[in-house]
């Protein structure tokens, strides 16, 4: 092994979320204090951490699994986003060695195949496609490349009929509508009792009018807004002292607010409640020094779009980007093309 490298352990976990908060691409995905959630017997967990001279250089948050008829090795079963994250000083013949350790290391424990899906480049504290380049190169390929939109912050006017303008006409006068009803907006809404039920029954009729249940249940929603209370962020609009939608943000890193559910009540959709949240939470994300507002995913399985979901967001001034999920087949067979690796690996500087 070019690094030390070593399975992670409780006496890790201080070390462990310091990183995450100060690596390259660390989210809120890869606390310790996320995976908690899970309940202990779900996922076998095989975390990864890289070290030299003692100092942690990345980590791989990791959970192994039988797919496809195949032992897996997943980062990360229920989270969003896994993969390597590593120091912001890491350069491309470090990040080779990176690759190839973790493949060694996937070898000796008998896996057959490694999947992740690593945050997209806006989360990135330091923008770079080292570690996904050397994945390529190791023979990593794309399973699925979904797409996610998202608005810019930083490029929005701080006046709020200035960023109004930027919206779709039909958004404005959804918003107008709304506020002229009545529809109050409550922001930092506890994620706890009654606010939690009315939302979890809200977003519950919500998906099962799509066909679709939502990733948390209830439980596991309150469980991890105790676990990172920080982190979980609760917006919820009211008609007549009644809640009528919500909105639950994450907050992924100190870059990204990333809106994770929302919903409304179908007969409170006359009352336009959700373009006026999603509204109140790009001014508040703004107000809040995010760089970067994410709307989530608008692809499915197999490549589909969700085209309706997908022009809802393009009411407002988002950007799209790539989410990319790499898989490596053929683990146990791996081995490193002549041209993976320098020839030494003490590289001599072009001084050109």
């Amino acid at each position: 092994m070019y690094f030390d490298v070593s399975y992670y352990t409780e006496s890790d976990r201080s070390e462990w979320e310091r990183f995450i908060r100060h690596s390259a691409q660390g989210t809120f995905f890869h606390f310790q204090r996320f995976l908690d959630y899970h309940p202990p017997d779900r996922f076998q967990n095989h975390h990864l951490i890289f070290r030299r001279k003692s100092h942690i250089v990345a980590v791989w948050t990791g959970a192994l699994r039988e797919e496809n008829g195949q032992k897996t090795w997943v980062s990360y079963p229920g989270a969003s986003y896994g993969g390597l994250m590593t120091s912001r000083s890491l350069g491309i013949r470090d990040a080779h060695y990176l690759i190839k350790d973790l493949i060694e290391m996937a070898k000796s424990e008998g896996i057959q195949r490694i999947r992740c899906t690593p945050p997209p480049a806006l989360y990135h504290r330091q923008p770079s496609d080292t570690i996904e380049y050397s994945m390529l190169r190791a023979g990593f390929r794309y399973l699925q490349q979904d797409y996610t939109q998202a608005v810019h912050l930083l490029t929005l006017p701080v006046d709020e009929a200035d960023v109004l303008a930027r919206y779709d006409s039909k958004t404005r006068t959804a918003i107008r509508k709304s506020r002229r009803e009545g529809v109050e907006i409550r922001h930092d809404v506890p994620i706890a009792g009654e606010t939690l039920k009315d939302f979890y029954d809200i977003l519950l009729n919500n998906r099962k009018r799509l066909g679709v249940t939502p990733t948390h249940s209830e439980t596991e929603l309150a469980r991890l807004a105790k676990l990172a209370p920080k982190y979980l962020d609760l917006t919820l609009a009211y008609y007549d002292n009644k809640t009528i939608a919500g909105i639950l943000n994450f907050v992924c890193n100190e870059k990204v607010l990333l809106e994770f559910y929302i919903a409304h009540r179908q007969e409170a959709q006359k009352f336009r409640p959700v373009p006026l949240l999603v509204h109140e939470t790009v001014m508040r994300a703004q107000r809040r020094g995010f760089t970067w507002l994410d709307f989530g995913i608008s692809t499915e399985s197999g490549g589909k779009v969700t085209w309706g979901l997908a022009a809802f967001k393009e009411n407002f001034p988002v950007q799209g980007f790539l989410r990319n999920t790499l898989v490596l087949d053929n683990v146990q067979e791996w081995k490193p093309s002549h041209i993976f690796l320098p020839e030494s690996s003490r590289v001599r500087t072009d001084v050109r």
